[in-house]
């Protein structure tokens, strides 16, 4: 198999006329944390309030939890969307993304052998959304683990040159995401032992 993946800086992929992004949506990101900030200050507020006659195991709790809280929604980093993306797609080439290390391996499309749409328990505790099953040889999958910062779960090690991705779905609808990453390839089923009991018509990630 010819070597064709490629690393690149994050800003570079996204400057290109790219067909897809899957990044969380502006209103339901921005809104959420907005409502975290407003909430964190609102308890350190109350906590700070309520305490001034003597502070209270509660007055403790409130200040410490809340103001952590308040002061991870005040890390600019934390507003940029950009942080979250996982995975990106133009008319040529697949951009399988570590958004947190601003970086991108790059793959041509036709890499991609299927597109698995059910939901699968990632091994961090978050809900893999969907899994795309690639065809790359052993160097290419080590180079891409190691810009993921991941490592090779024999789960998703389908044979010698196919080997599946597992990515969440960033607050998506879920039909509309689906519908999106169907371009890629033709969808397959996960075998039952693999994937847990879900609705088919619930538009809602539990990631």
């Amino acid at each position: 198999m010819m070597m064709t993946v490629q690393r690149l800086p994050l800003q570079q992929v996204l400057e290109r006329p790219l067909e897809f992004v899957l990044c969380p949506p502006a209103v339901r990101f921005y809104l959420t944390h907005g409502l975290v900030l407003l909430a964190s200050l609102a308890a350190v507020t109350m906590a700070l309030w309520d305490g001034q006659d003597g502070f209270g195991l509660i007055h403790w709790v409130g200040v410490i939890f809340g103001g952590v809280v308040l002061l991870m929604s005040l890390w600019p980093p934390s507003w940029s969307r950009q942080r979250l993306i996982n995975l990106a797609f133009d008319a040529e080439r697949l951009y399988i993304v570590n958004g947190v290390g601003k970086v991108a391996m790059a793959l041509p499309r036709e890499r991609v052998q299927a597109v698995n749409r059910g939901k699968l328990p990632g091994h961090d505790g978050a809900v893999i959304a969907f899994t795309l099953d690639l065809s790359l040889n052993e160097q290419e999958l080590q180079q891409i683990n190691e810009a993921l910062g991941a490592q090779v779960e024999d789960r998703f090690k389908l044979d010698d040159h196919r080997y599946r991705f597992g990515f969440v779905g960033n607050w998506q609808p879920r039909r509309k995401l689906l519908a999106a990453v169907a371009v890629l390839a033709p969808a397959v089923a996960i075998p039952a032992r693999d994937e847990p009991a879900r609705d088919e018509d619930d538009d809602d990630w539990d990631d």
